[in-house]
């Protein structure tokens, strides 16, 4: 079924309650809007599609009957405002010009935009805009009632109906694009076969009134076709748009766009649609995305694997693994997974503490602590460190910051480096008063558990936890490229960062395990709270682990879980050379996103490569409509 919502032939205070339901309650992004004129009255239509992140209101805005001669203000306001127009349908009801408009504060390329072009313009607005270099993102006809420009008698001039539309228009990202007519309904068909033979789809098709209403004429934005299945109609009336709004809509077809208008001016005005649908299928879907992430963020190669209900939906690698050999990434390609293990080492902590090995209350360091032999803190105040303390970044200091220790003193392994900081980096804050995320704090985590199990870190989680989620080749990684296991990926720097300057074993237990992100799905879906498959901790230890501390700052983290207001649990992770996200979502899905190279960007947070990670996993889990049938892990 597909995720939108689609209504139509809704009055204005219909349409109102709508909105209020679907935008102000539900939470999601108006995607498409039109106004058009039945019987002398105002009609709308509208989409609706998921929107993650920020709830729409927060970025985006929405009107549906602006009078066109207010448009000006309005466009002036949101512009201040830093919005930028995605959707501008002008229609007319009564004589008079009203406008529907979508503005969202979303990046994105230069943009410019009007809504008064007369028709006879059109052909020197595209090629204005082709020489610009940009190209038309949106396109709207529609008639207006004006004063005859071509009058030479003396005032008033009579009234006629004048061609007029709308357009946006971006700088262009290279694509190819076109935009055909006016046409007569069967002029807009041959146009349509011919676009079709050359590898276009219609993005938009609007439809507007000539003369007197009795005919109409029809535009087409075209542009390379995605690949993916689709329909698109013209001039349809009620009847037809209902049938194949049943028909698609129940059956995984997802409807892009309404393009609808009137037929006929006031009294003899009708509805008719220009809609177009499509069948988002998971590979093409997933691989078009994951090539744009890729070249947005400069990512040579990456590993994708979802899940639903813990079945694998897909698992597939995009771009490469090694560029000097072209080597391809694969499903079962290995990459350093930076943060991903700070949730693996919370899982293994709750089940020693399921078992009553370890306690989240126990102290860490001084006399009575599990590492105490590491020696005697400098600072009193970390005799207090608990257990839970480090697992929710609340330790008081020791961030992972410009001095994050971690990256301190490279020769020391890790007990060294622990007694090192204990002597040397007194803390913050007092332990449980303040969070500051602490890859350090991790560190420590992994020796309380050598620490209580008599094992190695790795051998610990590797055997106890990983083993019984059926994950068997994870391990931790070497520092150096000559370190490289067979199967891992090369790891490529941004902005001069070297992903083999790093101690990336003693990393361990906060960034250190290579897995594919296969096996890192394996796990996430045995901690995920859902009833299939059995999870590997029991389940009061799982809400434990997912309870936010609700410390000033923590942005919802819990102990190893970063966990959203929606219902999502996730992770990120960065290292040079990698960049990576888990999440688990309230409606039963999982997913690990792996690549080769990683940005950390804190001036932009949007150009840091696992923010643009996140994004990309939001959008194949709102843009896939169809998934094959799911696989056991």
């Amino acid at each position: 079924m597909s995720p939108v919502e689609v209504r139509n032939d809704l009055t204005g205070p219909q349409y109102q309650d709508a909105f209020h339901e679907l935008f102000g309650n539900r939470g999601l992004r108006l995607a498409d809007v039109c106004g058009y004129e039945v019987g002398d009255s105002a009609r709308y239509a509208a989409i609706w599609a998921p929107a993650h992140g920020p709830h729409p209101s927060t970025y985006q805005w929405t009107a549906h009957a602006i009078p066109a001669g207010e448009y000006q203000g309005v466009f002036d306001a949101r512009t201040a405002e830093g919005y930028r127009p995605v959707r501008l349908t002008p229609y007319s009801v009564a004589g008079a010009t009203l406008i529907a408009a979508i503005w969202e504060k979303t990046p994105g390329p230069e943009w410019a935009s009007r809504h008064d072009f007369n028709i006879l313009n059109l052909q020197n607005h595209l090629r204005q805009v082709r020489t610009q270099g940009f190209r038309v993102a949106d396109i709207c006809f529609y008639s207006s009632l004006e004063p005859n420009p071509d009058h030479l008698g003396p005032p008033p001039a009579p009234i006629v109906r004048v061609s007029r539309f709308s357009s946006i228009w971006v700088k262009s990202d290279g694509r190819d694009w076109e935009v055909h007519g006016p046409l007569t309904g069967d002029g807009y068909q041959a146009e349509f076969d011919r676009q079709n033979g050359l590898g276009r789809w219609p993005v938009r098709v609007s439809g507007f009134n000539v003369a007197g209403g009795t005919d109409q004429k029809f535009v087409g934005l075209w542009e390379p076709a995605r690949g993916l299945p689709g329909e698109a109609h013209h001039r349809i009336d009620a009847a037809g748009y209902q049938a194949d709004t049943a028909r698609l809509g129940g059956g995984g077809w997802r409807q892009l766009c309404i393009g609808a208008y009137s037929a006929g001016y006031r009294d003899a005005a009708a509805p008719r649609f220009n809609p177009i649908w499509e069948r988002r299928e998971a590979e093409p879907v997933i691989a078009k995305l994951a090539a744009a992430f890729m070249r947005d963020f400069e990512v040579p190669g990456l590993s994708v694997a979802v899940a639903k209900d813990g079945l694998l939906l897909h698992a597939a690698g995009y771009g490469l693994a090694d560029k000097g050999a072209a080597t391809p990434v694969t499903a079962s390609s290995l990459f350093r997974i930076a943060s991903l293990a700070k949730p693996i080492t919370s899982a293994a902590l709750m089940n020693l503490a399921s078992q009553g090995r370890v306690a989240l209350q126990d102290l860490v360091f001084g006399s009575s602590g599990h590492l105490g032999d590491l020696g005697t803190p400098a600072d009193g105040r970390a005799e207090h460190i608990t257990v839970r303390h480090l697992l929710e970044h609340a330790c008081g200091g020791w961030a992972s910051d410009s001095q994050d220790p971690m990256f301190s003193n490279p020769t020391l392994d890790q007990r060294q480096l622990i007694s090192w900081v204990l002597a040397n980096r007194p803390l913050d804050h007092d332990p449980g008063t303040a969070y500051a995320y602490s890859n350090f704090g991790y560190c420590v985590l992994g020796r309380v558990i050598e620490h209580v199990t008599g094992r190695t870190y790795a051998d610990h989680v590797a055997q106890d936890l990983l083993a019984p989620c059926g994950v068997t080749d994870m391990s931790i990684a070497g520092d150096t490229l000559a370190d490289r296991l067979p199967g891992e990926v090369v790891y490529y720097g941004l902005d001069g960062d070297d992903p083999y300057s790093m101690r990336v074993h003693r990393m361990d237990a906060h960034g250190g395990w290579v897995a594919t992100a296969t096996d890192v799905l394996r796990f996430a879906v045995r901690v995920d709270g859902f009833p299939a498959p059995p999870d590997v901790v029991p389940g009061e230890w799982i809400t434990a682990m997912t309870t936010p501390s609700g410390l000033a700052g923590s942005d919802g983290y819990a102990l190893g879980w970063a966990v959203a207001p929606d219902g999502t649990w996730s992770h990120t992770g960065y290292l040079p050379g990698t960049a990576s996200v888990l999440a688990r979502t309230k409606d039963g899905y999982c997913w690990v996103a792996l690549a080769n190279t990683g940005r950390k960007d804190t001036a932009d947070p949007d150009r840091s490569t696992e923010n643009g990670l996140t994004r990309l996993m939001w959008d194949v889990h709102d843009q896939v409509d169809v998934w094959p049938a799911g696989q056991a892990l």
